[in-house]
């Protein structure tokens, strides 16, 4: 029931940047979303392919969302999606330890899964990054189309959200190393971006640094990861409280 684009009010909001089956680390998140008793938990996507228990990973965090379907959110990620699964271990963990139906149940879950978060219209949540040309979120909330199973260069709008990386070094967009229909995008499409759609801050997910987070373009722009076991240091998360 959940639009493309989900609005929430400002608040004390735990953001959560890829848990890639890292079932430890997103419990030792959702322990502190309710020992600290924060407004919202924002999952920013990816919580299958890569890690150790993919489906347990997953199948806790759909269950927050039934317990608890106004405080937490779920966002697709890039590895929400068979282009990702059929490659990094969701597809043959699903096989192996239950059937290729079901795969196909968690195919049309993620397909109805929101894109993007803006808190009191002012923070943009999402998990890749910025569309080439640039859009104004007016035309994301028109053209996002939610229950797409496959999310290709086909559907441009919806793979860019989930595969975009910001890049310091351009100012517009460049080829991303990912592949085909990717990009890179800069500080000049980034502050276009933000400016014409009046929000002041994103934070996405997508790419993991040593330190679990990074931020880009003045400080405009933050990126996490919380996935521990992918990581030297063991900063997982970002809470913040939008007024």
């Amino acid at each position: 029931k959940e639009s493309p684009v989900i609005d929430l009010e400002a608040g004390r909001i735990l953001f959560v940047g890829d848990t890639h089956g890292d079932f430890n680390s997103t419990i030792s998140i959702v322990n502190r979303f309710f020992e600290n008793n924060y407004d919202y938990l924002v999952f920013l996507g990816d919580y299958v392919d890569r890690g150790y228990d993919q489906t347990g990973n997953v199948n806790y965090i759909f269950a927050l969302k039934v317990l608890l379907p106004d405080k937490v959110f779920l966002l697709r990620g890039n590895h929400e999606t068979p282009l990702a699964n059929m490659y990094y271990g969701f597809v043959s963990e699903v096989y192996a330890r239950y059937s290729p139906k079901l795969y196909q149940e968690y195919c049309r879950a993620f397909s109805q899964l929101p894109y993007i978060v803006i808190i009191d219209e002012k923070v943009i949540g999402l998990h890749g990054g910025i569309p080439n040309p640039v859009p104004q979120l007016k035309d994301l909330r028109k053209n996002l189309k939610k229950g797409l199973v496959n999310v290709d260069e086909r559907s441009p709008l919806e793979f860019q959200l989930l595969w975009n990386d910001p890049e310091e070094h351009i100012q517009d967009f460049s080829p991303s190393f990912r592949g085909y229909g990717i990009y890179l995008f800069g500080k000049r499409a980034f502050s276009e971006f933000m400016e014409e759609s009046g929000l002041e801050f994103m934070i996405r997910a997508h790419e993991v640094f040593e330190n679990g987070y990074k931020f880009f373009f003045n400080g405009k722009l933050l990126s996490i990861f919380s996935a521990r076991i992918f990581r030297v240091n063991t900063a997982s998360n970002c809470s913040m409280k939008v007024s």
